[in-house]
């Protein structure tokens, strides 16, 4: 499985994120573009019961994206 890795602080106070970072405020996660075409549905599935942390914090990642973009959007 493919993974990377940001800073907690990279989205900013604006959205809080449902991903579990190491001590030092780094998040890993699963890099794959099915998060992108997920529905929300499947990413609330995927964040609360995924098979990994990798896993469950890409699909919190992408869930802080969306909800940073409908932000910026208003």
């Amino acid at each position: 499985m493919k993974t990377k890795t940001y800073h907690v602080s990279r989205m900013g106070n604006m959205v809080s994120l449902p991903v579990r970072s190491n001590v030092n405020g780094y998040v890993t996660y699963h890099d794959s573009p099915r998060y992108r075409t997920a529905t929300d549905e499947q990413l609330a599935e995927w964040a609360e019961y995924g098979r990994t942390l990798a896993v469950r914090n890409a699909a919190g990642t992408e869930i802080g994206c969306r909800n940073l973009a409908e932000w910026q959007y208003k």
